[in-house]
């Protein structure tokens, strides 16, 4: 039986784990894959045992730096990329594969481990001018 097996929920062939169900499998072994973009990572960061991050739209190239024989969890800052990046990995022979529900907006909102780097979050005097004072383009 593996890892993912009776959590969760499964929608169209894909597991779909709350937060709190995804930080159980990720300090039973489980891998992190942190999908969002290098900006959303550095503001907050998850804290877990083990995260590899690769921003969504290199996956299909660095399939390769994924671990075939490790249980994955996919996350990305609110759930919109997981469901694409579960089926490219199951469809290049990944076994052990589920989505975090919700994304790291979830998982926050829930209290669960992150790091936040100060530097790096948004500030500005208006939404339609937010920067990371860090000095990202």
């Amino acid at each position: 039986m593996g890892i993912f097996e009776g959590r969760g929920m499964v929608i169209q062939g894909l597991r779909f784990l709350a937060p709190k169900d995804a930080l159980a499998v990720l300090n039973e072994g489980a891998v992190l894959v942190d999908l969002r973009l290098d900006e959303l990572a550095e503001m907050k960061a998850f804290q877990v045992p083990e995260t590899i991050r690769i921003p969504h739209e290199e996956l299909p190239g660095l399939l390769a730096e994924l671990p075939a024989d490790r249980p994955l969890l996919l996350a990305d800052s609110s759930g919109v990329y997981t469901k694409e990046a579960a089926h490219l990995l199951l469809d290049h022979g990944f076994t052990q594969v589920a989505c975090l529900n919700g994304g790291m907006l979830l998982w926050d909102q829930e209290g669960l481990p992150v790091a936040t780097d100060a530097a790096a979050l948004l500030y500005g005097p208006c939404p339609c001018v937010l920067r990371p004072r860090k000095g990202h383009r």
